[in-house]
């Protein structure tokens, strides 16, 4: 049997070096760990390369004593079989570098390309990974973006776009959960005992692009504050400081109940799992063609009650409600607050079994990731 050795591109360069500020960056670790699980590959490496030259990683990924490998992308090139675009993006010189030794390249996805390059087109913004003449042997493609961004990719790539499964692992959250509980001793997780009629709910949407906005949440929650206010002790908003000042967003909120009665508050960018095991009893989000969010995992995670709009969670993870219908989402909020602590049990079970199916050694997932690894030798 035919063994790979696989590459991974890896930015140990960027502006803000938190794993947290990023899902891109958990995701490829994740990947990392999946193939080093599968028996199909010889050896993986994260390769990088940028002004630094840097093979290690900075303090804040918190990626210490986890059995990495990094290498600047020269010293590896040649003995790759397989070199995936991960977070940096592969140049049209790497790519023949690859193919001189009949080397494949593959582009992992893992972000909607289409929607941020719209927005990037029709709003004047800084482009974002903009297309440089190279062409893959394959687009890898996680289900979320598939709807949206399979034709984008497979015409201006030139090869199949093929979904593979999302996968994630509680390894970041359990480092943060660590930290908490030596340094704090503060515990992580939701507790059903907690008797106050009142609930804490917090969103955590980034409000960086039209796919994970909180404007959705805010919505639910003023419907439900104006239906049951006492079941309603507040609201935090993560990801909105910085826009308090945005006129749009300043006009909305600021005719909302929530706002007058002191309820809601904008708050900055937190690791989800600290913000969670100090303040929250709820999490609430919407998204937009992005349903497998890792935010989602972290609550789940925790056993809190975690109400969605996405189609692609199987049916009884979570609460759902439909899509952009916020009337629907006050209803299953209140019915959250009021009854789920008595099946709180149930909930946790089947939010573990559906994060098990998520591990990056788990033998279904390393089973589709091989398969797209000999279909590219095929």
């Amino acid at each position: 049997m035919r063994k790979y050795k696989v590459g991974i591109t890896f930015n140990l360069e960027p502006k803000i070096t938190d794993i947290w500020s990023n899902g891109a960056n958990q995701n490829i670790i994740h990947l990392f760990t999946l193939f080093e699980h599968s028996n199909l590959v010889e050896d993986v490496v994260l390769v990088s390369w940028g002004p630094e030259k840097r093979t290690t990683p900075p303090e804040g990924f918190m990626l210490d004593n986890l059995g990495l490998k990094f290498a600047y992308i020269d010293d590896v090139i040649d003995e790759l079989d397989v070199l995936i675009e991960g977070t940096l993006t592969i140049e049209p010189h790497q790519k023949e570098r690859m193919h001189a030794h009949n080397g494949k390249v593959v582009c992992y996805k893992i972000g909607n390309d289409f929607i941020m390059d719209m927005e990037y087109f029709i709003f004047e913004k800084p482009a974002g990974r903009t297309f440089n003449g190279v062409t893959f042997d394959a687009i890898w493609m996680i289900p979320q973006h598939e709807n949206t961004c399979r034709s984008y990719f497979s015409i201006m790539y030139c090869c199949e776009s093929r979904v593979v499964p999302a996968i994630w692992s509680p390894l970041f959250c359990d480092k943060v959960i660590k930290r908490l509980k030596e340094q704090h001793n503060l515990e992580f997780g939701y507790r059903p005992e907690r008797r106050e009629k009142g609930k804490r709910i917090a969103s955590f949407e980034p409000n960086i692009n039209v796919v994970k906005t909180s404007f959705i949440p805010i919505l639910i929650v003023e419907q439900a504050y104006r239906t049951e206010p006492e079941k309603i002790k507040h609201y935090y908003a993560c990801n909105t400081y910085d826009k308090k000042d945005n006129p749009t967003f300043f006009n909305f909120i600021g005719r909302t109940q929530i706002v007058k009665d002191n309820v809601m508050t904008v708050e900055d960018r937190y690791q989800m799992p600290d913000f969670l095991t100090r303040y929250v009893d709820v999490v609430l989000s919407h998204q937009w063609e992005n349903g497998l969010n890792y935010a989602y995992n972290d609550a789940l995670y925790g056993g809190y009650p975690f109400i969605h709009n996405s189609k692609l969670l199987p049916k009884g993870i979570g609460y759902y409600y439909d899509q952009f219908d916020a009337f629907e989402g006050a209803k299953v909020l209140l019915e959250v607050i009021e009854h789920h602590d008595r099946n709180h049990a149930d909930y946790v079970k089947r939010a573990n079994e559906y994060l098990d199916s998520l591990l990056p050694d788990n033998p279904v997932n390393i089973y589709h990731y091989e398969k797209e690894l000999k279909r590219l030798f095929e």
